[in-house]
């Protein structure tokens, strides 16, 4: 009977103290929910495309690109080298593609084989 008055003096003891402490107290609930983030309104400036030269690409220089065409010759009429896209060899040959960026997202892209041109396409050029 001693040891069950004991427990019980024990167990008030907890309770009361229990009342004090803001983490006994919390033992039984869940933490909130993280806040959301905050909404994005904001509108963010368009991209500007990468000009890997100086001129603009037209038609008419897409137009002088021919199928076979060193690339050398490619550089000097779109004014400069483009980004190489990917390259790879294989059968001993070296395969490349090139993207040439202007303003509003014109762009051509050419593949190489052994640095001549082996296609063409072009973007939104006039």
């Amino acid at each position: 009977m001693k040891n069950l008055s004991n427990l019980a003096a024990i167990f008030l003891l907890l309770a009361v103290l229990g009342c004090g402490c803001p983490r006994l107290g919390n033992l039984g609930k869940k933490d909130p929910p993280p806040p959301p983030p905050p909404p994005t309104n904001s509108i963010r400036p368009a991209a500007t495309p990468s000009t890997e030269s100086n001129s603009v690409l037209t038609m008419a220089k897409y137009n002088q690109l021919k199928i076979g065409m060193p690339k050398n010759e490619v550089d000097r009429i779109l004014g400069g080298t483009g980004t190489e896209i990917s390259s790879s060899s294989g059968g001993g040959s070296k395969f490349s593609v090139y993207k040439w960026s202007g303003e509003n997202y014109t762009s051509i892209i050419l593949s190489f084989r052994n640095d001549k041109i082996m296609s063409k396409s072009q973007v939104g050029l006039k």
